[in-house]
């Protein structure tokens, strides 16, 4: 949670995510956008502490195994507030931690080596957590301190080196695809290369609400807000890497989104709950992948945003002595491949191999055809149909 910059301290509501606290999204922010529910939550970790100080849920990030996450500590000295930390590593759907490392004030100038650590990248490519050290809290910091970045070990949860950044960074993500990163704090935001060279910038951008972490893929930027103010719900603002607002989705409960983090087109937000959880978000977006299946060629990924129609790449695989007849459809969240009644092909459906009803066949894609609703998260392998030509 963000409290520098003219946001205050905010007190923390604790409200446990129920069915009445569906995900909702919206188009381009518009007075008449409209905002219809989707499917989650699901619970897919609990931070646990190795001691009950330790409230508040902060930063977070996935591997696609375990997640990690910051919990802090506002310990009073006299006047003054400090936070001491823990980072928590814990397998994915599991209850208890896999590992936690402590990281107390430094005696005599109160230094918390990971600050606030109000966010957590993940390198995919280095195996390495990026945490940066910013703090809110009264703790003596370093001229760089608010641009210093930690990296972390996640096998050993130790702090190896630390990066200085070109500009003050409470929110960090990384790009595994493009080998890039996007950082900053709320309403300006930068995007770096491996080396954190600068690479672009936003605007000032217009979001509302109390500024926490951002996650970042091939195609967009997200960043989250937390209730404040006239803003009653957590927002999740999309932009491209151009920061270009595309999209706004909402998540209606009282309590703090804390993160957002996906590893393989599947997306979770870290809540204060307790000393913190992360939920599984369905209805959010997913990535849809190309197979050539003996074809020569490469194709990147499409990341869809759930309900949002997004045109499939055109094919530029190619298959000597054949032609492209466009793609069949198998979705990571089931299992599942799509089938059509060749007989009436309006109807259609989702089942596993050999299960589907008698004499129906792959639905085939046609070449550039629009999706919105394939999957409500992970991912869908797209496999190129072929005929001898």
């Amino acid at each position: 949670m963000l409290t520098r910059s003219g946001i205050g301290r905010a007190a923390r509501t604790v409200v446990a995510l129920g069915a009445a606290t569906a995900l909702t999204i919206g188009g381009t922010v518009t007075a008449s956008a409209a905002l219809p529910r989707v499917t989650g939550p699901t619970l897919a970790g609990t931070a646990t502490p190795t001691s009950t100080k330790y409230t508040a849920l902060n930063g977070g990030v996935t591997d696609g195994t375990y997640w990690y996450s910051v919990v802090s500590e506002h310990a009073k000295s006299g006047t003054k507030t400090y936070d001491s930390t823990q980072l928590i590593k814990t397998k994915l759907y599991a209850a208890k931690p896999t590992k936690v490392a402590t990281f107390r004030i430094r005696s005599g100038h109160h230094t918390n080596l990971l600050g606030h650590g109000n966010d957590i990248a993940y390198n995919a490519d280095t195996n390495r957590l990026l945490i940066p050290a910013w703090t809110n809290d009264d703790s003596v910091q370093g001229a760089t301190q608010a641009r210093a970045v930690r990296i972390v070990n996640p096998g050993t949860l130790a702090i190896e080196k630390t990066v200085t950044l070109p500009h003050t960074t409470t929110g960090l993500c990384y790009d595994a695809v493009n080998n890039r990163y996007a950082g900053g704090v709320l309403n300006q935001y930068y995007a770096y290369n491996s080396a954190f060279k600068e690479t672009g910038k936003s605007a000032k951008l217009a979001m509302t609400g109390t500024g926490q972490g951002i996650d970042c893929d091939q195609s967009y930027v997200y960043v989250i807000t937390s209730p404040k103010g006239a803003q009653k719900t957590n927002r999740i603002f999309v932009y491209t890497w151009a920061f270009k607002l595309v999209r706004t989705y909402e998540y209606a409960s009282g309590s703090e989104s804390e993160h957002l983090t996906h590893q393989r087109g599947t997306y979770y937000l870290g809540f204060n709950i307790g000393a913190g959880r992360l939920y599984r978000l369905d209805g959010f977006q997913f990535t849809v992948t190309y197979a050539k299946n003996g074809g020569t060629g490469s194709m990147a990924p499409t990341i869809v945003l759930y309900d949002r129609s997004t045109a499939l790449r055109k094919n530029t695989f190619t298959r000597a002595g054949y032609t492209f007849a466009g793609w069949t459809a198998k979705r990571s969240s089931d299992d599942k491949t799509r089938y059509q009644n060749p007989k009436d092909t309006s109807k259609t459906g989702w089942y596993a191999a050999g299960h589907q009803p008698s004499g129906w066949k792959a639905y085939v894609y046609k070449n550039g055809a629009t999706v919105l609703h394939t999957t409500t998260r992970g991912a869908v392998a797209l496999t190129a149909v072929w005929r001898k030509a």
